[in-house]
């Protein structure tokens, strides 16, 4: 049986404070070992926090969906929103060996996203960006 969450907010930095106090109790009936806790919570920051900045160009407000669902081997969330063209896939991953000065700004966040996560989609459909992202609930710990 799955259990799920949805919510929609406004692109405001604010909204992420809310939104992540809501996943914790969202999720804590189902006691995830820490490791899964923070990948969730480190992921929901970075890809929100990219849309907020980065997905409109003018000040004005727009909705901005989220969606999470639990079954009994996954957690699956789902960010939908109407900015600007962006596949996190296509984002050439950064190359961490260059020293800190060299490698440019942003794109660190998508490549971390992408080490932690079990398996990642994006879709462009109906002028909307759709971008789901599964984790398992439990790590090997071998």
């Amino acid at each position: 049986m799955s259990r799920k969450m949805a919510i929609v907010l406004e692109n405001k930095l604010e909204e992420l404070s809310v939104l992540t106090q809501m996943l914790q109790v969202f999720l804590r009936p189902y006691q995830m070992p820490s490791a899964t806790l923070y990948a969730l919570e480190l992921t929901l920051e970075e890809i929100l926090v990219n849309i907020i900045s980065y997905a409109y160009d003018e000040e004005t407000t727009h909705a901005i969906e989220f969606k999470v669902e639990v079954d009994d081997t996954m957690i699956a969330m789902k960010f939908i929103d109407g900015g600007a063209p962006f596949n996190p896939l296509a984002v050439k991953k950064k190359d961490t060996a260059q020293p800190l000065m060299e490698r440019g700004v942003g794109g660190l966040g998508i490549s971390v996203v992408r080490k932690m996560r079990d398996m990642m989609e994006y879709q462009r459909k109906a002028d909307k960006n759709i971008l789901r992202i599964w984790f398992q609930r439990q790590q090997d710990t071998a």
